[in-house]
């Protein structure tokens, strides 16, 4: 699991954290990075759920994570911020992602064939930007509430829709065999479906955003929004492991695996020190934060597996 804190100009302060869950697989196909600046007020949050199968979900999920995040951090300013123009931003990223990720399984033809989600967050100034890509859900929980913010593009989320306005049977929609379908993935030529709004949303301090891979979706809305309501002083860290122990404890057959990140928006606390992210510590990332330097540790992240490395278009 990896936290870290961030102090943001409008009197707030993010708290985040990630953690990652084997579930019923051989394999941990999901990856989840976090950079939340030491003093800069800007956090970014970048998960991705690999497909293909086994290895060759595990480098799809590393490719779009890494490759995403380096790019984002590498049009960071001086004070830490993206700039102008955030919702083109995280399409450059996205778009810079999934070349990599056919460009490696064309070099690689034993991975042919492999895919990933995508999901980015970004916070700055108190408001929030995300793009989403596959079925990745991204929840935002206020007042002890979840709101699912993106889209989800599986055939499930149409196949329910379907059923709700009486063109299709709820029990054919529940159980239809091609539920686990995308219908946008990276790893594609032409990415079909892309969620990236062009305004972002205001943050205030109570607020929970969290990213997951799919594999969370083995409790239901009201259960995560319990587990993150439960305990109002709670860390970030708190919840992720509270997460991670509800799915694990609901014992599921054949349970995907899961890729958490929480963050959490209260008020700052002056003279209060930030912490540089764990996972450019572990990798020897400890100063500067040019695009060089954050290559050379993402490549060693891909190396080591540390904070990265199921399921295929069509189905899971």
């Amino acid at each position: 699991m990896r936290r870290t804190t961030m102090a943001q100009p409008a009197e707030l302060c993010l708290d985040a954290a990630t953690g990652l869950s084997l579930g019923g697989r051989e394999e941990q196909e999901d990856a989840v990075l976090s950079d939340v600046l030491q003093d800069g007020g800007a956090g970014i949050v970048v998960l991705a759920d690999g497909l293909g199968g086994h290895v060759a979900g595990a480098v799809a999920s590393r490719i779009a994570v890494s490759t995403a995040l380096s790019e984002l951090v590498g049009q960071r300013d001086a004070r830490g911020r993206l700039g102008p123009h955030i919702p083109d931003r995280l399409i450059a990223a996205a778009v810079s992602a999934n070349h990599a990720i056919l460009a490696h399984a064309n070099s690689h033809p034993e991975t042919a064939g492999m895919g990933a989600t995508l999901l980015i967050a970004v916070v700055q100034d108190a408001r929030l930007w995300w793009l989403s890509i596959g079925d990745s859900p991204f929840y935002l929980l206020r007042a002890r509430r979840p709101r699912l913010l993106n889209e989800i593009h599986s055939l499930a989320r149409q196949f329910d829709f379907l059923a709700s306005v009486g063109e299709m049977d709820p029990k054919i929609a529940a159980c239809h065999p091609d539920r686990s379908c995308l219908t946008s993935a990276l790893g594609c030529t032409l990415l079909r479906q892309v969620d990236c709004p062009d305004c972002g949303i205001d943050l205030i301090p109570g607020d929970v955003l969290l990213a997951a891979s799919d594999g969370i979706l083995t409790l239901p809305e009201a259960s995560i929004g319990d587990a993150v309501a439960a305990t109002p002083r709670s860390t970030a860290s708190d919840l992720v492991e509270r997460l991670l122990r509800r799915v694990e404890a609901a014992e599921a057959a054949e349970q995907d695996n899961l890729s958490v990140a929480v963050l959490r928006v209260v008020p700052a606390v002056a003279g209060a020190g930030y912490p540089r992210p764990e996972w450019l510590r572990r990798l020897g990332f400890v100063s500067g934060r040019g695009p060089a330097r954050l290559g050379q540790a993402l490549r060693r992240l891909r190396q080591s597996g540390c904070a990265a490395p199921e399921r295929a278009v069509p189905p899971k």
